[in-house]
């Protein structure tokens, strides 16, 4: 028996362009999610870059400044500050003649490295001499309350004067305002990083009466405002 053409199962073709479109849709309002969330992945990662720029650059270059002398140890000129690095503080056993070896009790950030570091040394009047490392070595003997333990030799490339009480651990460096981040430079190696690369080449160093601070403005306005910071006293 022949089934009428009117009662055969099929989709008409409204039926099947309103599917149709029904489908683009909902592939439009897929890909359209996709990139929302996209974009608020882009802006969360650029926020926090931006925070930890901000936090990193403030942080490390008031730390650096603060423990030299403006002029002396270290100076601002163009995107950069150079300046004596230092990383670490020894005292000196008595010393009575003019030497180049100085025994001494020493605490810092790291070892000292004759083939980075420098000293200044500084008498009981405060004057200061600055001299190349050029060896250490551990050793034993009275050094006032200083444990015997911790003492070490340092030998320099000349003799320090009597009457020197103190040695400065340094290395020579300089940060610089570059390729949108705060970077370090050690000697006459690289830049290197150490902020996110996310500030305006806008950013700069401010000078107000004795006070130096950092201006930044991020090359996004996703990484967070603009933002300005007191580093030190240039007096």
């Amino acid at each position: 028996m022949t089934v009428p053409r009117s009662h055969r199962a099929g989709v008409s073709a409204p039926e099947a362009i309103v599917a149709l479109l029904l489908g683009l849709f909902l592939v439009h309002l897929g890909l359209s999610t996709m990139a929302r969330l996209r974009s608020a992945q882009v802006g969360l990662a650029l926020r926090t870059d931006g925070l930890v720029a901000m936090r990193m650059g403030r942080r490390v270059l008031r730390e650096e400044l603060r423990r030299g002398r403006a002029q002396e140890d270290w100076y601002v000129s163009g995107d950069s500050i150079s300046l004596r690095a230092f990383r670490g503080t020894a005292l000196v056993c008595a010393l009575d003649t003019a030497s180049i070896e100085l025994t001494v009790s020493y605490g810092g950030d790291r070892r000292p490295d004759p083939s980075k570091d420098s000293v200044l040394v500084i008498s009981a009047e405060g004057n200061r001499e600055v001299h190349a490392l050029v060896g250490t070595a551990s050793t034993a003997g009275p050094c006032g309350p200083a444990p015997s333990t911790t003492l070490e030799t340092w030998r320099l490339d000349a003799a320090a004067d009597p009457g020197t009480v103190l040695a400065r651990l340094f290395e020579h460096g300089s940060y610089h305002l570059s390729a949108h981040a705060l970077r370090y430079r050690r000697g006459a190696s690289g830049r290197q990083p150490l902020t996110p690369e996310v500030w305006s080449p806008a950013t700069a160093w401010t000078r107000s009466g004795n006070r130096l601070g950092l201006d930044v403005i991020n090359r996004d306005s996703s990484a967070g405002r603009p933002w300005s910071a007191f580093l030190a006293w240039l007096e």
